[in-house]
């Protein structure tokens, strides 16, 4: 969970299980974009600082043997930390580990890396030994390895102020916080768990050769560890103005949709990306220059586009950005999000009916029949266009390298009759207490909870207290 040099083989005992114990299947569960990716919920007037009760939390693994005790292994997003959560008996359920877990995790010191709950969770005991620490250490590519395009700028992590908490693994940051005058603002993505390096290093790769855009937030910098200089995340500009989910008291713009049709024409047929998750929180208003700003390419991807499981990348039709446009619109003209809290293939246009009528609190500067033209228009123009659909064949098609792989390792185990085999696998990541004993250095993402924060207190993007 917490990044090693770059050079550290990488291996994941996880993956293991003893012959006497019922070890769970992985729980990696890749959250919607509205709780786990989300980035720009903020404006200057009125924001959330802090990650979501509901997104806070999120089980990684269990082992749950035969007649318990079970234990859940929780991950902190606010403290960026993983605590096992030991209950008695099978507990195969891990919204109650999480129940437990949430009541404690603010008081929980540091070297605390499991606790032991009753059935009604209070803690009978807590661990601090590190052979219960289940952090690891995640293989990051140094700038060499993820080939950074020239002229794209780094900057450290320690070179960033944490100024809020958006989601898991996003923040709202500040440049060198230590420096006179002003700073500048932008908002980090990041990651700390080995399973999310193929969507990171699509969705950076992707946003950094996207050409500048008058309706696209723009990718900032690259974003290195202050150890080995490897990519731990990115950033990208932030944009005050807040976006269309929050600020319902703002007038919908006629030419704002005008604006967004625009920008989906020109990522799909031009540079062979569909978007995949266009929704009123992911479009900001630029107040400075009145227009709407699209973000968040965590679900983007090359239009059919052939890809590899694993590789954070999928093209799918059902998802497909008219469809995004459409609910879109509908979605803020009427406050009706029922249509999309279905799944993507269910989800039908014709459903919205021909007739779309206005929520009393929403405000449009042109009547409502006036935005369903330009939608009908737009829609059938696209029907009606020819060009290639496949991405290969666009000349300004956006492309980009595959994630290089980490590093192998072996692993002797036992089988049925008592022989030993070698089994090879992709180091992405290590247990942070194998890294110590070999006397690396280990990149440390732990940082104090939010309730210290609220007090005052100023830390980095590395979690170090701001003296400055």
């Amino acid at each position: 969970m917490y990044a090693a040099d770059c050079d550290t083989v990488i291996s994941n005992p996880a993956l293991f299980a003893t012959p006497t114990t019922i070890t769970t299947s992985l729980h990696f569960r890749i959250r919607p974009s509205s709780s786990l990716f989300d980035s720009h919920t903020l404006s200057d007037k009125k924001h959330s600082n802090m990650i979501e009760n509901d997104s806070k939390y999120f089980c990684l693994s269990g082992d749950i043997p035969i007649g318990g005790p079970s234990t859940w292994h929780i991950v902190d997003w606010d403290q960026r930390r993983i605590v096992s959560v030991t209950m008695d008996g099978e507990q195969d359920d891990d919204s109650l580990a999480i129940e437990h877990f949430s009541r404690h995790s603010s008081q929980l010191s540091p070297d605390i890396y499991r606790i032991h709950v009753s059935q009604t969770g209070e803690i009978i005991s807590t661990y601090t030994d590190s052979k219960n620490d289940q952090t690891c250490c995640v293989h990051y590519l140094s700038p060499h390895e993820a080939i950074i395009p020239e002229g794209i700028q780094t900057v450290r992590r320690n070179e960033l102020e944490e100024l809020g908490r958006l989601g898991p693994d996003v923040d709202l940051v500040a440049y060198h916080p230590c420096t006179k005058g002003s700073t500048k603002k932008a908002v980090f993505k990041y990651y700390f768990l080995w399973q999310y390096a193929q969507i990171s290093w699509k969705e950076m790769n992707l946003w950094l050769r996207l050409p500048r855009h008058p309706n696209i937030v723009p990718f900032d910098r690259v974003v290195v560890d202050e150890i080995k200089g490897c990519v731990v995340g990115f950033t990208s500009s932030y944009v005050p103005g807040g976006n269309l989910e929050e600020n319902r008291s703002r007038v919908f713009r006629l030419r704002w949709l005008q604006q967004l049709l625009s920008v989906v024409d020109e990522l799909n047929l031009e540079y062979g990306i569909a978007h995949q998750d266009i929704a009123p929180r992911n479009l900001l208003v630029d107040e400075s220059t009145d227009s709407v700003m699209l973000f968040d390419f965590n679900f983007a991807a090359r239009i059919n586009h052939p890809s590899s499981p694993g590789e954070g990348e999928s093209y799918l039709e059902d998802r497909n950005d008219i469809k995004g446009v459409t609910f879109t619109a509908y979605e803020i003209i009427t406050q009706d999000n029922s249509l999309r809290s279905m799944p993507h293939e269910d989800q039908n246009l014709d459903s919205l009916g021909r007739e779309w009528v206005k929520h009393s609190e929403v405000k449009l500067d042109h009547p409502v029949a006036a935005y369903q033209l330009m939608l009908q228009e737009w829609r059938e123009r696209r029907a009606a266009d020819l060009r290639p659909v496949n991405s290969r064949d666009m000349s300004r098609a956006i492309d980009w390298p595959s994630r290089p792989k980490p590093p192998q390792g072996t692993i002797s185990l036992k089988n049925a009759q008592g022989q030993m085999s070698q089994i090879t696998f992709e180091k992405w990541d290590e247990r942070r207490q194998d890294v110590l004993k070999r006397g690396d250095k280990v990149l440390s993402w732990e940082r104090l909870p939010q309730r210290l924060l609220d007090n005052g207190t100023r830390v980095l993007s590395s979690g170090e207290v701001i003296n400055c």
